[in-house]
């Protein structure tokens, strides 16, 4: 059993105590807040259920089952809250924190871990699971053609967390969030920069000057990679993925703009790859590694 998740277990649990101490039970008889989330509730990004039934909250996980007696509670923002901890966790449930009750209906929630990324609960009715899972397209103004050679605003950003995209296994492009940037300055000087950071550690930091052929160079490889047809792209679901997305301005004030999010960050038009090894002429990351 990993820490991490049973520590978002507890944070999960937490949330969703929060959300019901304001209104909580009056004189025995559920509050007409509680009242509403009764029933069946399934976790979008996770096998975690909530199940209600009169002021009782019942967490199952793929790890563990526990019931709680839960409570709502807050002004202009709900939270269900635990009513009745003996752990010390007065707004938790095992790994899950203080459960937020949204306008929409949703209820969310945070894993409660420390030094690292935990796990975002979404819960919604079993039967609205399909709707939060379908990938909704978004595109716009596509496909475009660029008249301008000359870039002076290049931003790549994507997260390697749950998809290592067309980079190859045996590179050492570790997981994590990625950004590579290019921007000419006032002066006409190119600065080039590479970062990559784990949840809790850097996995790279590089910047430096770059020459008009590098970016000549990259101009190319942006129409080599026909971003230029896919620009408006523009996909997104509700799914806990951290997406990617393009940002690149000319000279002639043209620009390219493309993003995912969400599970539909999993289908990208273009190589990733292409870029992290471009950008490495200059990093020397991989080499470094080797």
């Amino acid at each position: 059993m990993k820490i991490g998740r049973v520590l978002g277990g507890i944070v999960a649990l937490s949330i969703i105590g929060a959300l019901f101490s304001g209104c909580g039970i009056l004189g025995g008889t559920v509050s007409e807040e509680l009242e509403s989330l009764q029933g069946h509730w399934v976790d979008v990004n996770g096998d975690t259920t909530l199940d209600f039934n009169g002021n009782k909250m019942t967490v199952t996980s793929p790890w563990n089952k526990e019931t709680y007696k839960v409570k709502i509670s807050g002004a202009d923002v709900k939270y269900i809250e635990n009513g009745g901890s003996k752990n010390g966790y007065e707004t938790g449930f095992g790994a899950m924190s203080s459960v937020s009750i949204g306008s929409d209906g949703i209820l969310t929630a945070q894993e409660m871990v420390l030094d690292a990324e935990g796990h975002q609960f979404r819960f919604v009715r079993e039967e609205d699971l399909d709707k939060e899972l379908e990938i909704q397209v978004k595109d716009r103004d596509l496909p475009k053609t660029i008249e301008s050679d000359e870039i002076v605003s290049f931003n790549l950003v994507f997260s390697n967390e749950d998809t290592v995209y067309d980079i190859p296994a045996d590179e050492p492009w570790y997981g994590g969030y990625y950004s590579f940037a290019v921007e000419q300055t006032d002066e006409g000087v190119y600065e080039m920069s590479l970062h990559g950071s784990g949840s809790s550690y850097i996995i790279l930091d590089y910047e430096g000057t770059v020459s008009e052929e590098y970016v000549k160079g990259l101009a190319e490889l942006v129409k080599e990679q026909k971003l230029a047809e896919y620009n408006g792209w523009w996909r997104t679901n509700t799914e806990d993925f951290h997406g990617w997305s393009v940002n690149i301005e000319y000279a002639s004030g043209e620009k390219i703009l493309m993003e995912a999010s969400g599970r539909a960050a999993l289908e990208c038009p273009f190589s990733i790859y292409a870029f992290l090894k471009y950008a490495d002429i200059e990093a020397g990351y991989v080499d470094e590694m080797r």
